[in-house]
């Protein structure tokens, strides 16, 4: 199973990182992997949320039902998702105080039938890009 994490730290506080890692339209502003939102798009992310999202994951489009399972602000934000051929998906931010702000860490995990053998290698790398990237951006976003 793929499992990717990148971590970072911010002179935000946990609120702040918060209120910028549950406000799903602004997701189009950070999250490399995002292409678009199909459907009814919540202003925010709360527990039960539900919304559909078209990622590009190496290349290729896939449509993932996602919903919260974890929203416990300002720490813990646990995304599930259903993909095409049997994916399963869990985006998971982390925000700790920290020294003058806060530290993140946004963690990405992928399992599945198609996931298996040397498809789990390149998407971890993939999506371990994609993360860091993603983290670089949502930093750069908190000012």
């Amino acid at each position: 199973m793929p499992k990717v994490s990148a971590s970072t730290s911010s002179p935000a506080s946990p609120e702040q990182v918060w209120q910028l890692a549950v406000d799903l339209p602004r997701y189009a502003e950070w999250l490399t992997m995002h292409d678009a939102f199909s459907g009814d798009v919540p202003g925010t992310l709360e527990e039960g949320a539900a919304y559909k999202q078209r990622v590009k994951m190496m290349g290729m489009p896939a449509d993932i039902a996602w919903k919260v399972a974890t929203a416990n602000s300002p720490g813990h934000l646990e995304i599930t998702g259903d993909g095409p051929m049997g994916i399963k998906a869990i985006n998971r931010f982390l925000i700790e105080p920290g020294e003058g702000g806060s530290n993140i860490t946004f963690e990405m995990e992928f399992n599945g039938p198609a996931l298996n053998g040397p498809m789990a290698k390149m998407a971890e790398k993939n999506a371990g890009a994609a993360a860091e990237a993603s983290l670089e951006k949502f930093k750069n976003l908190l000012g």
